[in-house]
């Protein structure tokens, strides 16, 4: 008797099952804002759960990571993921880049890349994933609301990886100036090509990097020169035989670039400057260089 009450209740289960699944299905079709509703609920529940355990790497511990790689010559990219890669992703302008499908479809595919040597960044400094003393909202800080709604489109990428800090040279030279100096120092040494905005002096980028070649990109939209930009690159690193750091600063393109170039030579290393260069061509375009005051004394120190 036990065993037949147990197989109608087993029964009674899958036709149930049967029925929610159908119906979940129909609901679905006919009503899809429910389901995107569902989709972000579980989405901004599982961000939460993220939050309680996971942690943003320190400027200094991402800084000392990445002058390991350059010291014993390990190819990579350091790809400085901000809110505004986040904006395009999701369809909506950045400051310096408009949006559009294609630019959209790329960056989703360089949040997903994958592979050795990649230090992939967010701009979630905060309370709740963690900051450094000096920070504060202005000044490399996102409130806890906004580093939440930052995570929301992007945690899939980075579900088993690390979160790397993406101002660790501008935190770094903004309160360690030495050890910034100490930094520029060997990237000099190391640099082989540096891709950049248009209106960066050349002697800026002899100071910073040596007798490296300048492949110039607009100061705004860089986007719509990427083609032209990485057909140029790669005609430039092709014969490089041996290991080099190719500077970026072209903005949210930036990123987008090195995911095309990454697996194009084993010997390099991709490194995402911005907006310290701006502040060190004197041109304060962001908040955090009106907040802070860089002593570029010491952080150019014998460069």
């Amino acid at each position: 008797m036990a065993r037949k009450e147990n197989f109608i209740l087993w029964l009674l289960k899958k036709v149930k099952n049967k029925y929610f699944y159908l119906s979940t299905v129909i609901i679905d079709k006919l009503f899809p804002f429910v389901y995107i509703a569902h989709g972000k609920k579980i989405a901004n529940n599982i961000v939460t759960e993220i939050a309680k355990t996971s942690f943003i790497v320190s400027p200094i511990q991402t800084l000392e990571i990445i002058a390991e790689m350059l010291q014993s010559e390990k190819p990579g990219a350091y790809m400085r993921f901000g809110d505004g890669d986040i904006f395009l992703l999701t369809g909506k302008n950045d400051m310096l880049q408009n949006v559009d499908n294609n630019l959209a479809s790329e960056m989703k595919e360089a949040f997903s890349l994958k592979g050795e040597g990649l230090i992939k960044t967010l701009s979630i400094h905060s309370d709740i994933y963690g900051k450094e003393k000096e920070m504060f909202v202005g000044n490399f800080v996102q409130t806890e609301k906004i580093a939440h709604e930052l995570m929301l489109p992007i945690f899939q990428w980075f579900v088993g990886y690390k979160i790397f800090s993406p101002v660790a040279l501008h935190y770094i030279a903004s309160y360690y100036p030495e050890k910034a100096n100490e930094f520029l120092r060997l990237l000099k040494t190391k640099a082989c090509l540096f891709i950049g905005n248009t209106d960066v002096p050349a002697e800026v980028i002899y100071k910073l990097f040596g007798e490296v070649q300048h492949i110039k990109t607009p100061s705004r939209n860089a986007f719509i020169a990427i083609d032209e930009v990485e057909q140029i690159a790669l005609e430039k690193l092709q014969n490089q035989n041996n290991f080099g750091v190719v500077v970026i600063a072209m903005g949210c393109s930036g990123r987008i670039l090195m995911k095309r170039l990454y697996k194009s030579n084993n010997n390099l290393f991709y490194f995402d400057f911005g907006s310290l260069l701006d502040g060190i061509c004197n041109n304060i375009s962001r908040v955090w260089l009106e907040k802070v005051q860089i002593d570029y004394s010491i952080l150019l120190k014998g460069l």
